[in-house]
């Protein structure tokens, strides 16, 4: 089996400035291209409008799962900043114009040199900068829309509100059970009349989906670290086996709707490419092995069970 790692990471920039029109672009540049545990950032906002402008912010989105240091003290006239937190593992750093600041007309922000700060972690560990949203490997300057330029005091980021890793990888789930609302909605459609069913392929999109939110927390998890959560799937897969679920829906399908959200939402090509290839199949119902994960998993699918009993 084929896993993939999605994560969605987004960015629209929308802003309402003389007739719809965004009157700023931004260019980014990698000041130490070839380090691994360091990231230089270089950037420059131009204002293209005949207008002179006094707010204005962007964010530099990016990845961390250890104590990190933002290096602040390099290069940043006129601008305020602070670090948001979006998920466990999702920082931004938002930028926004001092009081008193101003992009003049036709010109650079703050000046064709641009702003520079630094990236890594407290103790120097290797920095995964392919993870990073709005990273540039490029040494000399380069157009990106990744930074969410605003004429306001806010970051623009309308495609999606980024709360938790779980909506961040999977989109919405309303219901709070640990499933896609989607599949919960083709779940409910194709197994109405079996609660034992429903419960399985639930339990199944619960487990795939606690294994991403875990893999996303922490890219650089090893193999042992990645079993008990191949572990809860391989249940998952027997169970919806022995329940006989696969003989009403194709089995093959709904798996691939459950791991491709690539149509539904974007994915990041860095998380991806670190994912594929990290697990390895497990027959946890045929082996008799991993019996503590497995007596775990089969507490939660009964837990599950009881709930679609009680619909």
């Amino acid at each position: 089996m084929k896993f993939y790692k999605i994560i969605c990471i987004l960015g629209t920039f929308v802003a309402v400035v003389n007739a719809n029109v965004m009157p700023l672009t931004a260019e980014i540049r990698n000041e130490q291209p070839y380090s691994l545990d360091n990231n230089a950032i270089r950037i420059r906002v131009f204002n293209h409008s005949t207008d002179t402008l006094r707010n204005m912010s962007f964010c530099y989105r990016f990845h961390a799962n250890k104590e990190f240091v933002f290096e602040h003290t390099w290069y940043l006239p006129d601008l305020n900043y602070k670090v948001d937190t979006l998920t466990d593992s999702t920082y931004q750093i938002h930028f926004s114009l001092k009081q008193g600041a101003f992009i003049a007309p036709n010109s650079y922000f703050p000046n064709t040199s641009g702003i520079v700060f630094g990236l890594h972690y407290r103790y120097w560990f290797p920095w995964d900068h392919q993870l990073d949203y709005s990273y540039s490997s490029n040494p000399s300057f380069e157009n990106t829309e990744k930074l969410f330029l605003s004429v306001t005091g806010e970051c623009q980021d309308d495609a999606v509100v980024i709360d938790t890793a779980r909506v961040k990888i999977l989109g919405y789930d309303r219901d709070e059970n640990g499933v896609r609302d989607d599949l919960d909605s083709l779940i409910d459609s194709e197994f109405s009349d079996s609660s034992e069913k429903r419960a399985a392929y639930r339990y199944l999109a619960q487990a795939i989906q606690n294994q991403w939110t875990a893999f996303y927390e922490n890219p650089q998890m090893t193999y042992e670290e990645l079993l008990p959560y191949q572990v809860l799937i391989s249940l998952g897969v027997s169970l919806i086996n022995n329940t006989g679920a696969v003989s009403k829906m194709d089995f093959n399908w709904f798996y691939a709707n459950v791991l491709n959200t690539k149509d539904r939402i974007m994915y990041e090509a860095g998380i991806d490419d670190v994912f594929a290839g990290k697990l390895l199949p497990v027959a946890v119902m045929k082996n008799k092995k991993y019996s503590n994960i497995v007596s775990n998993g089969l507490e939660i699918y009964e837990n599950i069970l009881m709930q679609e009993e009680g619909k």
